[in-house]
């Protein structure tokens, strides 16, 4: 077993241990946030793009996320939140099941953490009695369109956001 160093902790966040386990997908753990976890994934939420690009603060993100609790999953290493996942019934894919936020803490990218709560989501959407998981990305963000497709989504059509009127990706799988 080899253990792998971690940097410097997202600014705002509880720092992470300097080691962590080589299975660090293999020591996660899910569960539903708690008010404290709230406040944690709001932090990771305003440092993480595209929020923090568009200058979105803490206290927006909480705001938000505080809408989407009920659908909201943190995944958990040694006690420590590093990611959370929002998995909708409802989306814009009828009786598909919807991928909302999926946000893994940046020094633990690449890690297999996002994996871990992608698969988590996909149990979740089961659960919900879906076929099929949906979601939309940004097409300029290459490395969210590059880890759906790896993990089994295809584009199933190009939408304009309501939000920003940007384009978006609709990507969806079947589960």
């Amino acid at each position: 077993m080899t253990d792998k160093q971690v940097g410097v902790s997202q600014q705002g966040l509880a720092p992470l241990p300097t080691v962590l386990p080589a299975d660090v997908k293999g020591k996660l753990k899910f569960g539903q946030p708690t008010d404290e976890d709230m406040n944690v994934i709001a932090q990771l939420r305003a440092g993480t793009d595209p929020w923090k690009a568009r200058g979105e603060t803490a206290a927006e993100s909480l705001e938000a996320l505080t809408k989407l609790r009920p659908f909201a999953a943190v995944g958990r290493l040694d006690g420590n939140v590093i990611g959370y996942i929002t998995i909708e019934r409802d989306g814009p894919v009828p009786g598909a099941a919807y991928l909302r936020n999926i946000v893994v803490r940046h020094e633990l990218r690449q890690k297999g953490v996002g994996q871990a709560l992608l698969e988590h989501g996909l149990s979740v959407a089961r659960d919900m009695n879906r076929k099929t998981l949906a979601l939309r990305v940004d097409p300029a963000n290459g490395p969210a369109v590059s880890f759906y497709r790896k993990h089994g989504f295809t584009t199933v059509a190009t939408v304009v956001s309501k939000k920003s009127g940007k384009l978006r990706l609709l990507m969806s799988r079947e589960l």
